[in-house]
């Protein structure tokens, strides 16, 4: 037990130590194929078993009992029509219950099974089985004459005698089929690459996640899952196999109503469906349906995985607030487009943290995950490189070759590059950080339209975003979609606005739309095919309008006359021959200073309201001139705001002065030695015990500026000998300081932020350092904020950098003494500790860069301001890439 009233700390593994303990997933691996797998099932195959429901659909109600039978049946006549171990079975069905009985029935030959939808062309269909040389052909009765198959393939249906019309049963029932000995590394499916291709899943890597994730869920008997898709997806995979390997009911729907929410709500409602395994999409509509029409969440839900997709954490928050029984959890497969099982798994239990979407996890049983550079060397916590996959996601099937995009890492273990980027996080999982599917790249750089969505899907009228790449007249461009919560008046320019302050210019969408609905593939998740032909088709009409030599306005010419004297200015000012609009003024070695400077001379010259705050988040010219169009459309100049935000947080915007000021020397003085600029209801609180001070250094080390860190963690006595600096001690009895205050009100209040693992002893989250106490003092042991509270420019230091320093000013701690004139008077102080701080760093080997521009809406939650404290400065730290070593 923890006496100390200092934090439990444990030694915080190295990031190498890290990754082998989440790449700890070894457990014992099927020895069989699937089908066997299914008739050994003690959940099936018990006495008391047969006569469950095993699955239930618009056709009525099939037990275990004959669900079996029609397994055997199909089998035999498969083999009958020569299927042997590993011939290819195409698999043609509707959604229901012959989807899991002709899978069953196909590996119970040793067969391959090859999912094509019923609805798709003949074409489609008669290449897709000419291309894997198909034996057999297996489908529904009713699909026999509205589906036609070439010449010489057999084609079979999956039957029960109850169920077929007589016309369609076997002539003659064949014999009890065997199992065939089937390897557990032979492929079970070849489903769709999202290349044009196919790939093989075996019957190893498909069971062990079907059989992992059902432990995870206690999968058993008593429940009842949800079928919503077609056997070529992972999730409908997971749904039917998951439900029959456990014994449970299969709740099969119809295939017109799987997109519906309403529909898809009142099943689960009906059904008394209790295990609900969807795409982070249908989740998000079902919610807002229920939502609005003030219905209650199906209550007999107790667990619900989103697959496919990244799922917001606020679609997670919105799940616990409707239904507080059910628990919620995310699995990811190698692929956004999937093509394999899912490999990873993940279980919020805070999604209160700041992120914006819930982690990808941790691997599931015998899969492994490394993070990785181009280079394939692995990547420090932290530090964002390509999602790979080892493990069973890398064994090749024993009839292929080795898995695509398959590679070796220089520890000479076989992975699987995803096309997903990502990074290792303090507590053991990976965070994505963006899709390569989803890139454009503008003026050379690689961005990713991920981070479009996420800023788009923070707006608070937006529910859903989904951003696909376009070709545009310039280059490589996006283009935005966005589904508005109900009742919303929200408008395209006015999120495009909003996208300004969020985004890098590069990142800016050509077109908004907004739409009821974004489009749905069959198994639930976003169209981006789709959403890329509409804007296809959108470009081309714009293209057509711009070739009309009326569709030019005057409004035009003027805008590009303001963006050629704009341009002019701007290259006279950092001496260069041109400047692209959407260039970043920074990769011309234009620093703040100059850009402030710009927006001085653009003010005199041209008479432009600059937004300084706007323009050193994103420094272009094309932000400059589109930031005063905006403001001249609304009618006012933008105003310069910390964060960009509308309105500041109450607790840090700027006071009126006292109605009546302290005159009394008494009074005065009283006030002072309040010491109100100190946080005593923290007096008390459990504080971080200092490690004995070192004797300081007499030498006065030379300030600098350190914008790139090292990934080694702070010591504790480093940290310690920089902000001790800031102390309270005493002369001749007398409070005092290492620096200026007016009045000695002090009421600058230092606040550190530490990011998880960096700081060596010193677990992560927010801090108030008390300068009586000298101690730091835990505010929120989960606190964090996102790198994109800081504005282009800093995020690269922000993410390397081991703690951060928040100057906050308790203006009631001067207000009362300098009235109107505190507020400059705490700058003031700011200031001073600010050069003392910097200072300090050199002589504690450390590194500090200032930072001015920050979103300061997280701060008051973070550190516990109350109103009336103000927002000063902020500094990053840690050890200086060039001294680290």
């Amino acid at each position: 037990m923890n006496t100390s009233g200092a934090p439990e700390t444990r030694p915080t593994p190295s990031w190498q130590e890290l990754t082998d303990i989440v790449n700890d997933t070894s457990s014992p691996l099927p020895a069989a194929g699937l089908a066997r797998l299914f008739a050994d099932a003690d959940a099936v195959n018990a006495p008391e078993a047969a006569e469950r429901t095993a699955a239930i659909s618009a056709r009525g109600e099939l037990t275990h009992r004959e669900l079996a039978a029609a397994v055997a049946d199909l089998a035999g006549r498969l083999l009958d029509a020569g299927v042997t171990p590993g011939g290819r079975v195409v698999l043609c069905a509707d959604l229901g219950w012959e989807q899991l009985a002709g899978l069953l029935a196909v590996w119970r030959v040793g067969g391959v099974a090859v999912p094509i939808a019923p609805g798709s062309a003949q074409i489609t269909r008669w290449d897709a089985a000419a291309a894997v040389k198909a034996a057999a052909v297996v489908t529904q009765w009713w699909q026999i004459g509205r589906i036609a198959w070439p010449d010489g393939l057999a084609v079979l249906t999956v039957e029960t005698p109850e169920e077929a019309p007589e016309d369609a049963r076997a002539e003659s029932a064949p014999a009890e089929s065997a199992f065939a000995d089937v390897e557990p590394d032979a492929a079970a499916l070849l489903l769709p690459d999202g290349r044009g291709g196919r790939t093989a899943v075996t019957h190893r890597a498909l069971a062990a996640a079907v059989l992992d994730v059902n432990a995870r869920l206690a999968l058993g008997p008593q429940d009842r899952v949800l079928i919503t898709g077609q056997a070529d997806t992972p999730l409908s995979l997971h749904q039917m196999l998951g439900s029959a390997l456990a014994g449970a009911t299969a709740v099969f729907g119809q295939d017109i109503d799987q997109n519906d929410p309403a529909a898809c709500a009142a099943q689960l409602r009906d059904d008394a469906v209790s295990v609900w395994l969807t795409t982070p999409s249908m989740l998000s509509l079902v919610l807002d349906h229920l939502a609005e029409a003030a219905e209650p969440f199906p209550a007999a839900v107790r667990a619900v995985v989103a697959a496919g997709e990244r799922l917001g954490s606020d679609v997670v928050r919105e799940l616990r607030a409707a239904a507080a029984g059910s628990d919620v959890a995310v699995a990811y497969a190698t692929s956004p487009a999937p093509e394999q099982p899912w490999a990873a798994w993940h279980e919020p239990d805070d999604v209160e943290d700041g992120r914006a979407s819930v982690p990808l996890g941790r691997p599931m049983a015998n899969q492994r995950v490394h993070i990785l550079s181009e280079a394939l060397a692995p990547c420090p916590l932290w530090v964002a490189g390509r999602i790979h996959f080892g493990g069973l996601a890398a064994v090749p099937a024993a009839d292929a070759d080795v898995p695509a995009q398959a590679v070796v890492t220089p520890s000479g273990e076989s992975v699987v590059a995803t096309t997903l980027f990502g990074r290792l996080l303090p507590e053991g999982v990976i965070e994505v950080t963006g899709d390569e599917t989803a890139q454009v790249t503008v003026h050379g750089r690689a961005l990713r339209l991920q981070d479009l969505e996420v800023a788009l899907a923070a707006h608070d009228e937006v529910r859903q975003a989904a951003a696909v790449p376009i070709t545009t007249a310039d280059g490589a461009g996006s283009a935005a979609f966005v589904r508005v919560r109900p009742a919303s008046a929200v408008t395209a320019a006015e999120l495009s606005d909003y996208l300004r302050r969020k985004v890098s210019p590069y990142l800016l969408p050509e077109t908004i739309d907004i739409l009821q609905a974004l489009p749905l593939t069959p198994d639930g998740r976003v169209d981006r095919s789709a959403l890329a032909a509409k804007a296809r088709e959108a470009a081309a009409v714009q293209e057509a309008a711009a070739g009309d030599p009326a569709a030019g306005t005057a409004d035009d010419a003027d805008d590009a006359e303001l963006m050629r004297r704009v341009t002019e200015i701007a290259c006279r000012q950092f001496a260069v021959s041109h400047i692209e609009p959407h260039v970043n003024m920074l990769d011309i070695g234009a620093t703040s200073y100059q850009l402030v400077r710009l927006a001085t001379v653009l003010e005199e010259e041209l008479g432009l309201t600059v937004s300084v705050e706007e323009m050193l988040l994103f420094p272009s010219i094309a932000v400059i001139v589109g930031s005063h169009l905006s403001a001249v459309e609304q009618g006012a100049a933008p105003a310069n705001k910390a964060g960009g935000e509308d309105t500041e947080p109450a607790a840090l915007a700027e006071p009126a002065p006292a109605a009546e000021m302290l005159t009394d020397l008494l009074a005065r003085q009283a006030f002072k030695d309040g010491h109100r600029g100190i946080r005593h209801d923290l007096d008390d609180s459990p504080a971080v015990a200092w490690p004995a001070a070192e004797q300081e250094s007499e030498s006065a080390a030379v300030r600098r500026s350190v914008r790139t860190f090292d990934d080694r963690p702070v010591a504790l006595e480093s940290l310690r000998a920089l902000i001790s600096t800031t102390r309270m001690g005493t002369r001749g009895g007398e409070p005092s300081f290492r620096y200026p205050s007016a009045g000695g009100a002090y009421p600058v209040q230092l606040y550190v932020l530490v990011a998880p693992g960096r700081v060596r002893d010193l677990p992560g989250g927010s801090y108030y350092y008390h300068p009586e106490r000298d101690c730091l003092v835990l505010l929120d042991p989960q606190g964090t904020l996102p790198a994109s509270a800081h504005a282009d420019i800093n995020r690269a230091a922000f993410r390397e950098s081991a703690f951060s320093l928040f100057l906050i000013g308790r203006m009631d701690a001067i207000v009362p003494l300098y009235g109107e004139l505190s507020w400059d008077f705490t700058v003031f102080e700011a200031g001073a500790l600010t050069q003392l701080l910097s200072q300090t760093a050199a002589e504690a080997g450390l590194g500090l860069c200032s930072v001015g521009t920050v979103d300061v809406s997280a701060l008051p939650e973070l550190f516990g301001l109350v109103e009336g404290d103000r927002f000063l400065h902020t500094l990053v730290g840690g050890v200086p890439a060039d001294e680290a070593r």
